[in-house]
């Protein structure tokens, strides 16, 4: 017998592999948030515009989501241990990318790599622990998975404020790579192998290609909508969605025929596993979505830093990471039902209470948002356990592991569906905004040719340039010091607020939606033993 294999008999060495996977989604979910602080010091580098920002975030929840489910099923195969530690080396090269790209294409690239190995971390940091812990080791071990999962939401905000301020945008991206070495260091060394015997061999490609397509073209086409010379009426991006809703009905035709399909439609008969799809889906397209166009407003139009803006959202994380302890006792005492419902409404609540948004640009206007923070911030926090508790106890046993991708993927989709619709609503309301607000100034005051020229100088600034009033010498050169540059800022500022407000109000229609579809759907016997 060699060393390894006597090594890996000692029982003390699973708390090492417990380690090196909580290490593995640590930075996973840490990019999640991390990122969004430095949004605005990422779009002044490298001179970006709004619907480049939005590929940063979702050309890595888009690879995420797509390839999220192939990759688990891959560890099951080959070994879960080879795959989460080939995740770490890709996510870890995906980091250094990042943080080496000069411009927003290399930048969103490098971020779709990072994706593709964060989708096989995430999924199989839970299957390693599944294997390596059981009894009343394994409720301990997830638990701490759980406490870890909430730990780097919780401060990636901080973390990427003190980096970003202090260091530059691309340090958030160099922080991966000395963890990474060390959870690939780890993992080698504690993780043992383990694998399915029994899982089929075969991968679905078909359904992978198709999800692809479908999951590209919606995000896609959403984002043109905030491109120059395109509004929801362009047939470029009508014909994009057309596209992605026939890829859609050519999925789900699909997977219902394959023997091993990557995702079973059957399994959305089953009312309460839809119901706990559908609250993920709309936790993230209602609420973490939105914290990508509520960083533009702290940062951007009350002119908080990197830093500033990461300690004003801890009033949001720090609820979801208080309050997720006490969601699984919670669970046995009411069950999952009502507990998803009643987190659900907190969270339309909170987030409704957002609309009240100041248009005075002090810095300390953020306090409107801090009631809002809060009670989302509960809300986030009871909701995350009972929905992943309720997808795998409402399927059979054979489809728990299928049923947890699928939970992720509805996760995923949700964020990037979010973060591309509310970028085109706003996108669409602020150029309306503008277009009124400008027209409706006195004759006296601008002649109608140069108030055309003022309406598209303001539109195609962008949002972005609109919530820090078109601050910058590029703006005053457009205008060549045009006596009504203060008003054109006026409007631009106003025109940002008021269609964030809108955005805000159909995120709390999104999460009020999906609470009545949970109380429809969500069957009352889905709790867990007490």
């Amino acid at each position: 017998m060699s060393l390894t294999e006597v090594a890996e008999k000692i029982p003390e060495r699973r708390w090492w592999a417990l380690g090196a996977v909580c290490l593995g989604l640590f930075m996973a979910l840490l990019d999640v948030t991390i990122v969004n602080v430095a949004l605005p010091a990422i779009s002044s580098d490298l001179q970006t515009n709004f619907s480049g920002l939005e590929w940063i975030v979702n050309a890595y929840t888009l690879v995420f989501a797509v390839v999220l489910v192939p990759a688990s099923r891959l560890g099951d195969i080959f070994g879960r241990k080879t795959l989460f530690m080939l995740g770490i080396a890709v996510f870890t090269i995906g980091s250094l990318l990042c943080g080496l790209s000069g411009g927003i294409a290399m930048l969103n690239m490098s971020r779709g790599i990072q994706g593709l190995g964060a989708s096989a971390m995430m999924p199989l940091s839970l299957a390693i622990i599944s294997a390596t812990f059981s009894g009343k080791q394994r409720g301990i071990a997830i638990g701490v998975w759980g406490g870890v999962s909430g730990l780097a939401t919780g401060i990636g905000p901080v973390i990427g404020g003190l980096l970003v301020k202090h260091i530059g945008w691309q340090s958030i991206f160099y922080l991966n790579i000395p963890v990474g070495i060390v959870a690939i260091s780890l993992s080698l060394w504690a993780i043992k192998q383990s694998k399915d015997e029994s899982a089929a061999r075969n991968i679905d490609l078909f359904g992978f290609i198709a999800f692809t397509v479908f999951m590209f073209c919606l995000i896609y086409g959403l984002i043109q909508v905030n491109q120059e010379g395109n509004d929801w009426t362009s047939p470029h991006v009508w014909q994009l969605l057309g596209l992605s809703l026939l890829a859609l009905v050519v999925f789900i035709a699909g997977e219902l025929r394959i023997k091993h399909p990557m995702v079973d439609p059957r399994l959305f008969r089953i009312p309460s596993f839809t119901g706990s799809a559908i609250a993920a889906f709309c936790l993230s397209a209602g609420m973490y979505a939105l914290l990508f166009n509520l960083t533009i407003y702290l940062q951007g139009f009350l002119g908080l830093d990197a830093m500033e803006s990461g300690v004003r959202l801890i009033a949001f994380t720090a609820m979801a990471l208080l309050f997720g302890p006490l969601a699984g006792a919670l669970m046995g005492k009411i069950g999952s039902k009502r507990l998803i419902v009643a987190s659900m409404v907190l969270l339309t609540i909170g987030v409704y209470s957002m609309t009240h948004l100041s248009h005075h640009n002090a810095p300390s206007e953020w306090v409107v948002l801090l009631p809002g923070f809060i009670i989302a911030g509960i809300g986030s926090g009871l909701i995350n356990p009972p929905i992943s508790n309720l997808a795998v106890e409402a399927v059979p046993v054979q489809r728990v592991g299928m049923a947890s991708g699928m939970n992720s993927v509805a996760r995923q989709m949700g964020s990037a569906f979010g973060i591309a619709l509310f970028g085109a609503i706003l996108s669409s309301r602020y150029n309306s905004l503008v277009t009124d607000r400008v027209q409706s100034l006195q004759d006296n005051q601008l002649t109608g040719s140069a108030r055309e020229q003022v309406i598209q100088a303001i539109e195609s600034a962008g949002p972005m340039a609109g919530s820090n009033g078109l601050a910058g010498i590029e703006y005053e050169a457009i205008f060549h010091n045009d006596p009504l540059l203060d008003t054109y800022r006026q409007i631009a500022r106003a025109s940002f607020v008021d269609g964030t407000i809108d955005i805000i109000r159909i995120a709390s229609v999104i999460l009020a939606v999906g609470t009545v579809l949970c109380l429809v759907l969500i069957r009352k016997n889905s709790s867990i033993p007490s």
